[in-house]
């Protein structure tokens, strides 16, 4: 299984979906091929070929109508109601006109008004259908899950258009087309169950609070709006032009395919047989181009694929004149037929989409709506009025071919200005906006080829907005040319530091080797230190002469940055022959390490960019280190060595680390593989949550579906019901009536039950859809009953894993149960029992358990929970968690003043934050004229300080113990700038504290004038 999915490019997650709608579109594909081929049998050999041109036309004032009955309809019912009832009419509708058909032949009347009426609605449904299929599986899948599972998409609704060539071929000629017709609503029947069941899975969940997402919708554009933002873009109109007459010429070249058809077979079932063996043949090409599409598509581009199609549309018609008079007419016409049918429904569709890209995302859909059935409509008039040159004109098969070869001329023209005009449309939208010209990467490398693109782009760096200069160079990167060096260097030259980085790397490397000497050293010795470190690492890497690298890595050594000292050791290190590290560069790297910081940093990217093993215990060290950039660069860097020790050892390390330091080590632990699955799957024991979690988000990421299943759903439902147990623990700590430790209990429940659903649920993705699992959490989890008991719903009919399912269930109702009302028979049930430690410690301090003295191995936890009561009450940190709360009573130093003494004196440093916990503080100063105020006097829980955080300047006020003395908890400035940066909530209440103290201070000069 995992074979194949390499071989189709899926994941995991993609299996299921596969598996369940690709029957789906395998039926639907053989029912509107046999809908389609036997409708067309019997029109044109009952009714008659000349009246198609006039259907067309009927069909062309139809589409309208058609297009505003289902939009109207859609507005009036849920999506995955709408798209049952779809489905169920196209199955209703086929079965009435198989009913009638089969009434007539059986009682022998003909009643040819019927078969226009067969025509209308039977092409209803192929066009409906088709795009209800398409549709649904964009709906029911992520943009990048999309991209991977269409093309298995297009290939079983290809495969099911050959299964109905075969039917067709092969029952036709007995059973007549009447039966092939009925056949199609039969088929297509058989697949109403997986449709329903894949709406229900994927989609139902996505809409389970719609009212929400439209309250908060933008009110859409209008018609009018629609209308003249088209007219105004010569862009949008050139779109139009070529959605026109794609189908236009498509419809001809049908028309001349129908005609030639009728005129060979003059027999119904033998016309019904032909028409089954071009479906197979037709549609075995489809499949083999679909093996090549993807590739095919990544190569050309979208708009260089529509010059492509629009110049097979030309061969096409071309080989139809040159053959259409001979004996050869209908395989001719039946390869021009084939070519154009291919091209317009498997890549023309998708490539048209791209014209659309470029709009503001509220307008997008209602110009593409408005576009397409203007296209439709007009194109279906085209090409119908072309079809009756020769049905009612008189004009002959062969004048009727070379009309079509010349407006295939037009279209090829249509396409190049197209994809012109599409250029000028992807370069100015790096005007509007960084995000967007992300967004629309993929079109810009897939044009980035022809020249005209990387031509507008380099002319972009000279653009005066230096966000759309970045913007211009990281999509040259993407295609390095030495003929940009110059203009490359010029930008770097008048831009900021950070661009002039980005500037740098875009130069290709032979480009850096025509530079003169002078200018290579203005780069070398640039004033910022990760311009010269870019500057070094890319000469480095160029295939300069022995003797220029070696004066460069010299040169580089003398470098004061460490940044750049480590290119000059990876360069030394990466051409040294021996397998032993250069002695010298070792030397260097373990002198960098010795001395920390920002040279520790450097060191380690060189030993883990050269997997020196042999600096493994040195890295080591570094875990302990109170920087966090060095700690976490230590982490990266053992990810990188690898091994089972170092996995150990990040695990290890997980205990008690900050959020930074978990992220990083769960990022290393995967790059380390299948060596850290031993101790990851040891890791799913831990006592310690945040460790257990990371051991199954590495885990869920990074195995198949059959460990996924042995290793992490059993180990997350026994955490399901251990977290039961958290639950009435923290019930128990609340029956004291102990507010200060209930609170506590309560906080630490909440985090622990986060963590858990969180790691949970994560698990749920891999066995269900990666944008319906998080809304069926986010309804369970919703305040509203109602759209509780929808996502419950959802839950208990087997979302993924069973087993995982109904522990989850299992918990919620547990969960809501506890909400509002013990659980009947809880208080005589057993004890809990947990094995978290800040909850033992609550439980100790509450009373809740006994025996402190047993407990003094996690001293610790109780020493900090004093601190956290009182923290927890301060303003500055009342909206923290509880881990937070710990780390910031960790740091927090206790200390006493006598009354009158000076905890800060102006003028003196002030390296503190400062909280009260007992007495009063008076806040004074003197100014520049020797006139004594004072601030404020200051009580329990307000601090002051802050202003230390941010910067070393001395102290502007002094703070004096008032009347009594003073019990403080004082905070070193740089340890809580760590913590700021760890904590974003630590900082929000900083600011809120530094805004306060204005608005004081605001009243107080309010006062004084």
């Amino acid at each position: 299984m995992e074979v194949l999915d390499k071989m189709l490019g899926l994941r995991p997650e993609d299996r299921r979906k596969v598996w369940l709608m690709g029957s789906v579109f395998f039926l639907a594909g053989v029912a509107e091929l046999l809908n389609y081929t036997s409708f067309m049998a019997l029109f044109n050999g009952r009714f008659g070929t000349q009246y198609l041109p006039v259907m067309y036309i009927v069909e062309a004032f139809l589409l309208p109508l058609e297009g505003w009955a289902l939009a109207w309809v859609s507005q009036r019912m849920s999506k995955p109601r709408f798209m049952t009832l779809m489905y169920a009419s196209f199955i209703a509708l086929c079965f009435a006109n198989g009913a009638l058909l089969f009434g007539m032949r059986a009682t022998g009347a003909e009643w040819l008004a019927f078969y226009p009426f067969l025509f209308i609605t039977s092409n209803f449904v192929v066009r409906q259908q088709t795009l209800l299929m398409w549709s649904t599986a964009f709906d029911l899948c992520p943009t990048q899950q999309a991209k991977r599972v269409m093309p298995v998409f297009v290939s079983m609704a290809i495969l099911g258009g050959v299964a109905a060539g075969v039917l067709s071929r092969v029952l036709a000629p007995s059973l007549g087309a009447e039966a092939v017709y009925f056949l199609g609503p039969v088929v297509l029947a058989l697949g109403f169950v997986n449709f329903r069941k894949s709406l229900k899975r994927y989609l139902v969940p996505l809409t389970i609070k719609e009212a929400d997402a439209d309250e908060t919708a933008e009110a859409a554009p209008s018609a009018f709006s629609y209308v003249r933002d088209t007219l105004r873009s010569p862009f949008l109109l050139t779109a139009i032009g070529i959605m026109t007459l794609m189908p236009a010429l498509y419809f001809l070249m049908e028309y001349q395919y129908f005609t030639s058809a009728q005129a060979v077979f003059a027999d119904e079932h033998e016309l019904t047989s032909f028409y089954g063996l071009m479906v197979i043949l037709l549609f075995c090409a489809a499949f083999l181009l679909q093996l090549v599409s993807s590739k095919l598509m990544d190569k050309l581009g979208a708009s260089n694929m529509l010059i492509a199609i629009s110049a097979i549309f030309l061969l096409g018609f071309a080989i139809v004149v040159a053959f259409v008079d001979s004996s050869l007419a209908l395989p001719a016409v039946s390869i021009g037929y084939s070519l154009m049918y291919l091209l317009l429904y498997y890549f023309a569709e998708p490539s048209h989409q791209l014209f659309f890209k470029m709009l503001p995302l509220h307008k997008r859909d209602g110009i593409r709506f408005m576009a397409q059935s203007i296209a439709a409509s007009a194109g279906i008039l085209i090409g119908s009025g072309l079809s009756m040159l020769h049905s009612e004109g008189g004009v002959g098969m062969f004048g009727q071919a070379a009309i079509g070869a010349g407006l295939s001329v037009a279209l090829l023209g249509m396409s190049w200005a197209a994809r012109g005009l599409y250029v000028k449309e992807l370069v100015r939208s790096l005007e509007v906006g960084v995000a967007f010209a992300r967004d629309a990467l993929t079109e810009l490398l897939g044009s980035l080829s022809a020249g005209r693109l990387a031509r507008s782009l380099t002319e972009h760096l000279r653009h005066p907005n230096e966000a759309v200069r970045e913007v211009a160079i990281e999509l040259l990167r993407h295609d390095p040319d030495p003929s940009r060096t110059e203009e490359l260097l010029r930008c770097a030259e008048t831009s900021s530091p950070r661009v002039r980085v980005v500037a740098l790397k875009a130069v290709h490397p032979s480009g850096w080797l025509s530079l003169s000497p002078d200018r290579r050293l203005q780069f070398l010795r640039d004033s910022d230190a990760e311009v010269r470190a870019v500057a070094f690492r890319t000469l480095l890497t160029t295939n300069a002469p022995a003797g220029e690298k070696r004066d460069w890595v010299r040169m580089a050594r003398g470098d004061a940055s460490p940044a750049v000292l480590a290119e000059a050791l990876l360069a030394t290190i990466e051409v040294g022959a021996a397998a032993e590290t250069d002695e010298r560069a070792a030397a260097d790297l373990r002198r960098m390490l010795d001395e920390g910081g920002e040279s520790a940093v450097s060191a380690m990217s060189v030993i883990g960019e050269c997997r020196l093993r042999e600096f493994f215990y040195d890295v080591l060290m570094r875990l302990g280190d109170p920087r966090p950039s060095v700690k976490t660069a230590a982490v990266r860097t053992l990810g990188k060595l690898g091994g089972e020790e170092a996995a150990r050892e990040l695990i290890e390390a997980m205990i008690g680390a900050d959020t930074e330091t978990r992220a990083a080590v769960a990022d290393a632990l995967a790059n380390i593989g299948d060596a850290a699955v031993p101790v990851l799957a040891k890791a799913l024991q831990s006592p310690h949550w945040n460790v257990w979690q990371t051991a199954v988000s590495v885990l869920s990421r990074g195995r198949g579906d059959k460990e996924v299943r042995q290793l992490l759903v059993p180990s997350c439902v026994e955490r399901l019901a251990e977290l039961r147990e958290v639950r009435r623990y923290g019930a128990m700590i609340a029956e004291l009536g102990r507010e200060e430790w209930a609170s506590l209990a309560a906080m630490r429940t909440d985090e622990i039950r986060s963590v858990a659903l969180d790691a949970v649920w994560s698990v749920m993705v891999r066995f269900g859809d990666e944008r319906a699992v998080p809304q069926i959490r986010k309804a369970i989890e919703d305040p509203e009953e109602e759209v509780r008991d929808n996502g419950m719903e959802i839950l208990s009919e087997g979302l993924g894993d069973a087993r995982l399912s109904a522990a989850l269930l299992a918990f919620y109702r547990y969960d809501q149960t506890m909400r509002f009302a013990a659980e009947p028979g809880e208080s005589s049930a057993a004890p809990p029992v947990v094995t978290d430690a800040w909850l033992q410690a609550i439980a100790v301090k509450a009373k809740a358990e006994e025996g402190e003295a047993a407990f003094m191995s996690r001293w610790e936890y109780l020493s900090a929970l004093d601190k956290m009561v009182f923290l927890k009450q301060v303003p500055l940190f009342e909206n923290i968690s509880l881990e937070e709360l710990g780390r910031v009573a960790g740091i927090a130093n206790e200390k006493t003043y006598e009354d009158g003494e000076f905890l800060v004196k102006q003028g003196e440093p002030s390296v503190s934050l400062t909280v009260i916990v007992e007495g009063h503080v008076e806040l004074s100063g003197r100014d520049a004229a020797g006139k004594e105020g004072t601030v404020g006097v200051f009580g329990p829980k307000q601090s002051f300080g802050e202003g230390a955080l941010f910067d070393d300047r001395p102290s502007l006020v002094s703070a004096q113990a008032l009347f009594e003395p003073v019990r403080v908890l004082e905070i070193e400035g740089g340890e809580m700038s760590k913590l700021v940066r760890l904590y974003p909530d630590i900082g929000v209440g900083l600011l809120r504290a530094a805004g306060h103290r204005i608005r004081t201070l605001e009243q107080l000069v309010l006062k004084l004038g």
